[in-house]
């Protein structure tokens, strides 16, 4: 999987199928507890696509406007297929390929690290940008393809700094360790564990002690209660420890982050808070800022993506009671 990753995506940057070229990407480690990984990152916000105009989390798919069954031939990758033919529909022994599920990968043209690309699920059924289990499952098991440690996967909701409302999932890699992979986390209930080192809380879940089945289910259980409710959310995955003090087992930690919605862009800012940024990772896109970033100034901008506490509360409290204990 890397080995077919890493050289399809290195061909294309070489043939100019990006937007622009990620020669060397300027990274430092922000003093702190939290140890961010910042990155300048300029090109990203200056020369990628424009953002769709959304403005609520439910927003149906569009298919006047541009998706990802509009990309050219050249930035696709791969298709993913499961080797038992999962999913597809079979007459008569054989596969009917008009209802053949097409799972496809192709290079991000804006990217912001190296190996960047989107997982597009079932990409001719249409769907907007939300999770379902088969797109959650996918993903998981894209985490699981890959031998890199350092192998990141995303998903931003609608009005959580998704721009194409379209079904899909951000992965890509990054060599640097970030907070997300050890931090320490509170069990709430169940499989439900909550973050709190940073401004934005979030919710989190492992794969270690359970399935990919079940860890699925319990995940998607809580991001459909978020969609249903018009909460904007962001999804981040990751290889990481088991939850507990100095646990040295290896697993796959998922977060979910229910946060404040967010329509447009903030030019002042020093970034966006979207997926990556809440799990530690920071491309900047003003080289002046990049220079005066401090995890204080950080924690300053994150915040301002979070929930009012009254409604966060609210929002844990209900979801709670969606898990056994």
């Amino acid at each position: 999987f890397d080995i077919q990753l890493r050289k399809s995506w290195d061909d294309k940057m070489k043939n100019g199928h990006f937007r622009y070229h990620l020669d060397k990407v300027e990274t430092k480690i922000i003093p702190g507890s939290l140890k961010y990984v910042a990155q300048l990152n300029v090109k990203r916000a200056t020369e990628r696509r424009p953002p769709q105009n959304i403005t609520i989390v439910n927003q149906p798919f569009d298919s006047k406007v541009f998706n990802f069954t509009k990309v050219k031939e050249d930035e696709i990758i791969f298709r993913l297929e499961n080797s038992d033919n999962d999913g597809q529909q079979k007459c008569n022994g054989h596969t009917d390929s008009k209802n053949e599920k097409r799972n496809i990968v192709m290079v991000n043209v804006s990217p912001l690290e190296y190996g960047h690309i989107l997982i597009c699920p079932d990409i001719d059924a249409s769907k907007p940008q939300l999770l379902d289990e088969y797109a959650l499952k996918l993903a998981i098991n894209c985490q699981l393809l890959s031998k890199h440690k350092g192998f990141r996967l995303g998903f931003n909701s609608l009005c959580a700094f998704a721009s194409v409302n379209h079904q899909h999932v951000h992965a890509y890699y990054l060599e640097q360790e970030i907070f997300a992979e050890k931090c320490p986390v509170q069990h709430l209930k169940g499989p439900v564990y909550e973050l709190d080192v940073i401004p934005c809380k979030g919710f989190v879940f492992q794969l270690f002690g359970t399935t990919v089945d079940q860890l699925t289910k319990d995940v998607i259980k809580m991001t459909e209660y978020l969609q249903s409710n018009e909460v904007a959310h962001n999804v981040f995955m990751t290889r990481g420890t088991a939850f507990g003090d100095n646990s040295k087992e290896d697993t796959i930690r998922i977060y979910v982050f229910p946060r404040a919605k967010f329509i447009g862009v903030k030019e002042e800012a020093a970034f966006n808070v979207a997926v990556v940024e809440l799990a530690g990772h920071l491309p900047i896109k003003v080289e002046k800022l990049y220079e005066d970033l401090t995890e204080e100034l950080i924690s300053d901008t994150v915040r301002e993506a979070a929930l009012p506490e009254e409604e966060y509360k609210n929002i844990k409290d209900n979801i709670l009671k969606l898990y056994l204990s």
